[in-house]
């Protein structure tokens, strides 16, 4: 993986860090693509602003608190505000837009693809049990196919669930300082704190595991579908889902402290 220009395309605000936090303090050009800003978030909202009903007018100016979260998170892992770029599509719209075929946002993303020249591109995975996130993996995927040649390589990150042994790409073992940075970065999205601070901060893990590409899984996904995966992401979120420690015993392992006895990050190994 060359990671000296990363393309990091995150379904909502928080997804980045906790996906790719310690990969994007490590790229050399970084940009972060925000397919929505999080603005359909009831539940949270509810509870900080103790409103029940949540206008149009309201999800909005949540939508804008947590892009100001996202540039908070992104400056504590070094990159700048001008490094992010939001498409504001619909929260929780981005499957169904999929189904009914609907492509701008692939043309959005292959513009984008087209003139940034990323050398690796960060999407979320066909495997996450967020209908969003699976979406944007197809999207992400169609991006890429259609960049014809100069297609940049493509993995993704799993947020919701676990992704399959088999298919681990690559695991990235971070240094504690750039740990305990992501820590903090996820602690600036204080609106998803409030009622999951647990489940948010188990992201901060000593390794990010990277899957390869998932043209052979992305697709778009059936009503039936959309609404069997939201079960299992309520489950998840519901009952203690979050990321738990585990041994690397799949995979590469990409830690920083062998750095003398291999190339740079990014560099494959013959």
């Amino acid at each position: 993986m060359n990671s000296d220009r990363l393309l990091v395309i995150a379904p909502h605000p928080d997804d980045e860090v906790i996906g790719a936090g310690g990969l994007i303090q490590r790229a050399g050009d970084v940009r972060v693509v925000f397919v929505t800003s999080g603005e359909n978030n009831p539940w949270p909202q509810r509870v900080m602003q103790r409103k029940w009903l949540v206008t149009a007018a309201d999800r909005a100016a949540w939508g804008a608190m947590r892009r100001r979260e996202a540039a908070a998170s992104l400056e504590v892992l070094g990159a700048a505000a001008d490094r992010s770029i939001f498409l504001d599509f619909p929260d929780h719209e981005i499957a169904r837009l999929a189904r009914q075929g609907d492509h701008r946002l692939t043309e959005i993303l292959r513009g984008i693809i087209r003139d940034f020249k990323p050398s690796l591109l960060v999407s979320t995975s066909a495997q996450d049990f967020h209908a969003d996130h699976r979406a944007v993996a197809w999207f992400a995927h169609h991006a890429v196919r259609a960049t014809g040649d100069n297609a940049p390589e493509i993995v993704t990150y799993v947020v919701h669930g676990e992704g399959a042994p088999h298919r681990l790409h690559l695991s990235l073992q971070l240094t504690e300082r750039e740990r305990e940075r992501k820590l903090r970065a996820i602690e600036c999205h204080t609106s998803q704190l409030l009622l999951s601070r647990r489940r948010f901060l188990s992201y901060a893990q000593p390794h990010e595991d990277f899957f390869a590409s998932e043209f052979d899984l992305v697709c778009a996904e059936s009503r039936g579908r959309e609404r069997a995966g939201m079960l299992r992401h309520a489950c998840f979120v519901l009952f203690g889902g979050g990321r738990r420690q585990r041994e690397h015993d799949v995979g590469r392992v990409l830690d920083p402290s062998t750095a003398a006895q291999r190339p740079p990050f990014g560099r494959r190994t013959s």
